[in-house]
């Protein structure tokens, strides 16, 4: 069953809940109040994030353009050439305020451009106030004097998070509509959790698991192999993490819910990027692999008076800005001549109609990861190619192949090479200018370095 036409009233709310480390496959019982909601909503069972980590994914999801169009994540957001989905609802008459746990997607960034209130949420980790010197922490002395690793984070949790929302909409006691974005941190590494403990031994087990993450696991670039037991325990704190991000979201959409406008506003829930727990040999998402782990995320769009329907096919977070842009009818901000570059998924919703579409996700700008990886899904068919190793790309087909370990690149010749054909159309000279090192204001330079690279890329024929 299709949502059907549907007309809201002018303007709508809407609040854009985004979540760390969100993964497709950790949404459903034990997150009860995110259940709820997409039991009234349309639930994109294929969304795909746009970026391997949050600088990269929240830059396409905050502007409906890709992270590397224009250089890069230098600047993120903060170039007059890239505008977002903030700017164009302000200029739309919106009242806008974000709030956001991870200062990756901060001011520092560009992100509060649209915003007439924004805050980085951060805070000095109680445990930590009098060490922050540079050296490591006394885990021992922190143990023994009853601290547990969570006292260290260094951003707000979800309860924080959800006050500073509830709080800014009962200060705004305003008619005109509203644009609300809460950035939640809790289930990013060491993943944090609601569920507190007191017990000696668990609290060691926390900061030994912190000490192997830091020792081993970086250094190796997230390839260490903890053993089963430490690999139970990260995970069900991952779990764990987003059931206590789930309650403090439950708390804001029943308060909404109590509203007399709750009828005319538009909620939507999906992560920044997805998680990996070792499936490829890896763990978090600092070297994104670009499986479906690391990219398939949770997409909830809640469209006051519609039915409920579940969606299969693949969408992009650059398909969020404009979705939501066409519900409030409002007009992209900036210069038209660089229009957003996703599509509105309200046709979709509505009748069921969505041309097919390729959905590519980056990943870069991590200093110890791969210099450029770029994933392209069209339909069951997905492939993954690695600037630093172009001769081992890899295809998968998802539909018989759902945890991607058979590369049949070689058995597809054909697909392949559309995938490569793809790859080569996605280029932009903003891209050109990352892979050369050179800043985005420079033109690139064709020197021996840069050309080996593009060559390497595909961008440049070796004659």
């Amino acid at each position: 069953m299709l949502y059907g036409k549907l007309e809201l009233m002018a303007c709508p709310n809407i609040v854009l809940l985004t979540l760390e480390c969100w993964r497709a496959d950790h949404f459903g019982p034990s997150m009860p109040n995110l259940a709820r909601l997409g039991a009234e909503s349309a639930v994109f069972s294929q969304a795909a994030s746009s970026g391997g980590w949050t600088l990269v994914s929240m830059t396409a999801l905050m502007s409906s353009a890709y992270a590397s169009m224009y250089g890069g994540c230098g600047v993120a957001l903060a170039t007059p050439h890239r505008y977002t989905l903030a700017e164009s609802l302000l200029e739309n008459g919106y009242w806008t305020a974000g709030f956001t746990a991870n200062p990756i997607c901060g001011s520092t960034q560009g992100f509060h451009r649209g915003f007439g209130e924004f805050l980085d949420e951060r805070r000095i980790p109680l445990a930590l106030s009098g060490e922050l010197t540079g050296r490591a922490p006394d885990w021992q002395r922190l143990l023994k004097e009853g601290f547990s690793p969570q006292d260290t984070y260094a951003w707000r949790d979800a309860a924080h998070m959800t006050d500073r929302g509830l709080g800014w909409i009962e200060r705004r006691k305003r008619d005109e509509p509203y644009f609300l974005w809460l950035h939640y941190m809790d289930s990013h590494w060491p993943y944090l959790s609601a569920e507190r403990t007191e017990d000696a031994g668990e609290l060691r087990l926390l900061w030994e698991d912190q000490n192997v993450y830091k020792d081993r696991v970086l250094p190796s670039r997230g390839r260490y192999d903890v053993g089963e037991g430490m690999a139970a325990r990260w995970k069900q704190r991952y779990r764990n993490s987003l059931t206590s991000a789930d309650q403090e979201i439950g708390r804001l959409l029943n308060e909404l819910r109590s509203r007399p406008d709750w009828n005319n506003t538009i909620i939507v829930v999906t992560g920044d990027h997805g998680e990996e727990l070792y499936e490829h040999g890896t763990w978090q998402h600092r070297w994104n692999q670009l499986h479906q782990e690391g990219i398939h995320v949770p997409l909830i769009l809640r469209i006051p008076g519609m039915a409920p329907v579940s969606l299969a096919e693949p969408v992009s977070h650059l398909d969020i800005a404009p979705t939501l842009l066409d519900y409030a009818g409002a007009i992209p901000a900036g210069n038209r001549r660089r229009p957003m570059i996703g599509r509105s998924l309200r046709p979709v919703m509505e009748d069921g109609s969505l041309p097919s579409k390729a959905i590519y996700t980056e990943m870069f700008a991590q200093p110890t990861g791969s210099s450029y990886l770029l994933s392209i899904r069209e339909g069951e068919w997905k492939y993954i190619y690695d600037f630093d190793d172009p001769h081992n790309s890899v295809l998968y087909h998802l539909g018989e192949d759902p945890g991607e370990i058979h590369n049949v690149r070689d058995w597809q010749g054909t697909t392949f090479r559309r995938f490569e054909q793809m790859r080569l159309e996605h280029v932009s000279q903003g891209l050109l200018r990352l892979l050369g090192r050179q800043s985005p204001d420079r033109p690139v330079e064709m020197n021996d370095a840069v050309r080996g690279q593009m060559i390497a890329l595909g961008y440049l024929s070796p004659e």
